[in-house]
């Protein structure tokens, strides 16, 4: 009687192609088992991460961390279902990275975040600025790199040409959690104040920022109500101009464009983005 081991070995040796295919067979159907089975040990788990950083200009990592991180930290830890949070301050910002349960919805879970940072938005130093929440995965990095250049426009207006129509219609695309700029300049008032003239009148350097902050450039004083019509009244004390900057009273007949020189300019650039040797706006 034939065993089946002898049977098997017989047949390849007296048909060599058919066990040749046989063997191709079950090759390929390893293959397929290999990338059609269901992993259900090790899955593939996208952790929902918030970010949420912010800009205080000047402050100190200790003035960063007391003031603004420890406040936003505090009503972001009471948000449900959220396992850690590590936060990072440094000098004039912080980072804070909020890790939630892999059961917790990504939208749902910025959602909660934004409003845990706006019922503490009002506690925070006036100088906190770019305060802002970002949906971001853990594995997510950037997918996509666009540049934005004009012959005709300047950089400033390009930047807000590209703030205002380009970043929103990539923000609003499903699946982008952040759009970051890169190069973008502003254009800002500039106030450069003359130390030897400041010294001759006898004022101080936070003499001219208190008439700064103190500018108004629309005042609400309230409404006009005759029946059933009610029409609100502001008083129009635009100072955007250099000229009225400078026609702002310091003291007595002292005038800040006695002190200073105002006019417009470009902010001072954060990064640099270059294609071609020519200036551009990086997406």
């Amino acid at each position: 009687m034939m065993t089946g081991g002898r049977g098997l070995s017989d047949l390849s040796v007296r048909r060599p192609y058919l066990a040749a295919v046989m063997s191709f067979l079950i090759v390929i159907a390893g293959i397929g088992a290999l990338w059609g089975i269901e992993v259900r040990e090790l899955p593939d788990v996208d952790r929902p991460i918030v970010s949420v950083r912010a800009n205080y200009p000047g402050a100190s990592p200790t003035t960063v961390d007391a003031e603004v991180s420890s406040l936003v930290e505090g009503a972001v830890a009471r948000v449900a279902g959220v396992e850690a949070v590590r936060t990072s301050s440094e000098e004039g910002n912080f980072r804070m990275r909020v890790e939630f349960g892999p059961d917790r919805d990504l939208a749902n879970a910025a959602n909660d975040v934004r409003e845990a940072v706006s019922r503490v938005e009002p506690r925070l130093p006036d100088g906190v600025e770019d305060l802002f929440v970002v949906k971001s995965e853990e594995d997510a990095d950037p997918i996509v790199d666009v540049a934005v250049w004009s012959d005709s426009r300047s950089i400033d207006e390009l930047t807000r040409l590209v703030e205002e129509a380009i970043a929103t219609e990539f923000t609003a695309v499903d699946g982008v959690a952040e759009v970051i700029l890169f190069g973008d300049r502003q254009r800002v008032l500039r106030v450069e104040v003359k130390p030897d003239r400041l010294a001759a009148f006898g004022l101080s350097i936070g003499e001219v920022a208190e008439v700064l902050r103190n500018a108004q450039f629309d005042v609400p004083v309230g409404s006009f109500a005759s029946g059933p019509i009610e029409v609100l009244v502001r008083a129009d004390a635009t100072v955007a101009e250099p000229q009225r900057i400078e026609d702002l009273l310091m003291r007595d007949r002292v005038r800040l464009g006695d002190v200073a020189d105002v006019y417009f300019g470009l902010a001072t650039p954060d990064s640099v983005a270059r294609l071609d040797r020519r200036l551009v706006v990086s997406l």
